[in-house]
């Protein structure tokens, strides 16, 4: 009976993208030497990913012990309302490592290294494995009140009601008691999705539900992902609170509009935070695989890939890429000991059009 019950969990177990969905879970799968094997569709769903650590104390990884930081030594960006967000995050998306248990022990290893910002979204899928290792790490030291959990709502939420209802789901998920900054993931939405009258009334009505939970305590923070300066304006037109940061892709071979939405934001005030800064999956291994970048790095004793987040942060944009290595996560940590050349700059700055691309599709007030 137990080899049928699993057999009937597996397909929503692996279609959730989440090690414990469907009625798996760690009590079910995890037990024994190599777990219940008719939990485990290799290579994302294994019993390393899902139940590493299963049932002992939270620890952080060996190796991380050496890599420390001072948490003090990444700066923050000033938040419209008063607020602060570290400049350097880790990223909680689009890895097998960011599901089960694997991504419960890269926030403790993050958390316990000295970072402090950590970038999720409830498309992400991982809240409940997220949110325990932020739990875990309060419960070894690390302040709550240090940690900047940022978090993000999916247009098939948009609309008052349902983003009350999202608020009340993403706290359970997570086991927090607040949210450091809740933003509105895209401005997009899609026609099939549509609860509202049109779609600038679905992200009116989602920003003010939003609002309404920041009142009640519930989030500290609000802001956008992928808006534009059109879309954003329609948001700083219902008064209230301000949009203190936009999210976005950022290297330097994005197009035209994503450069001017940073250039609007940074007049007005509003923090930028760069997603894909080393082209994520898809293109890391050819944009750190670029020699100029490489020689750049080589007279610093840094990465191309430190060197690309250095480029962001000097251009005052946070950045959170994304591993589950504390070699990496440590890496990614240190951009702030060592400074471009105005030349240097420069020539990043000013990469020909002709070169220019993003990977992710959104384009800034490409939307309705």
């Amino acid at each position: 009976m137990m080899f049928r019950v699993l057999l009937f969990i597996l397909p929503l177990f692996i279609a959730g993208q989440n090690c414990w969905e469907g009625g798996a879970s760690p009590e079910l799968c995890c037990p024994g030497p190599g777990g219940n094997p008719d939990c485990w569709e290799p290579p994302v769903y294994t019993y390393e990913t899902c139940c590493a650590g299963w049932g002992l104390p939270p620890k952080a990884s060996d190796s991380v012990a050496e890599l420390k930081i001072d948490a003090g030594a990444v700066p923050a960006l000033p938040l419209l309302d008063g607020g602060k967000m570290p400049m350097s995050g880790i990223g909680l998306c689009c890895r097998p490592t960011a599901q089960g248990d694997a991504v419960r022990q890269a926030v403790l290893d993050y958390l316990t290294m000295g970072g402090r910002h950590l970038d999720d979204a409830m498309l992400y899928n991982n809240h409940v494995e997220v949110g325990k290792g932020v739990r875990q790490a309060v419960e070894l030291g690390i302040p709550r009140e240090e940690i900047y959990f940022v978090t993000k709502i999916w247009s098939s939420d948009f609309g008052f009601e349902a983003t009350t209802a999202w608020v009340e789901r993403a706290l359970e998920q997570l086991g927090l008691d607040y949210i450091d900054m809740v933003l509105l993931h895209v401005a997009k939405v899609n026609p099939g999705e549509l609860p509202c009258d049109t779609p600038k009334a679905c992200r009116q009505e989602t920003w003010l539900a939003l609002q309404r939970a920041q009142k009640k305590g519930l989030i500290k923070h609000l802001g956008v992902s992928n808006f534009g300066p059109r879309q954003m304006q329609e948001l700083i037109d219902l008064g209230g609170s301000p949009i203190v940061a936009n999210q976005l892709e950022y290297h330097p071979w994005v197009p035209r509009p994503h450069r001017e939405t940073v250039a609007w934001c940074h007049q007005h005030g509003i923090a930028v935070t760069a997603y894909g800064s080393m082209g994520s999956s898809g293109m890391a291994q050819q944009m750190v695989g670029i020699g100029d970048l490489q020689a750049i790095g080589g007279q610093y004793g840094k990465s191309a890939g430190q060197v690309l987040l250095r480029w962001a942060v000097q251009n005052n944009v946070s950045v959170i890429p994304g591993t589950s290595n504390p070699k990496h996560m440590a890496e990614n940590l240190r951009i702030f000991d060592f400074k471009l050349s105005a030349s240097e700059m420069d020539v990043l700055n000013n990469i020909p059009e002709s070169q220019h691309m993003h990977h992710f599709g959104h384009t800034p007030d490409s939307h309705p």
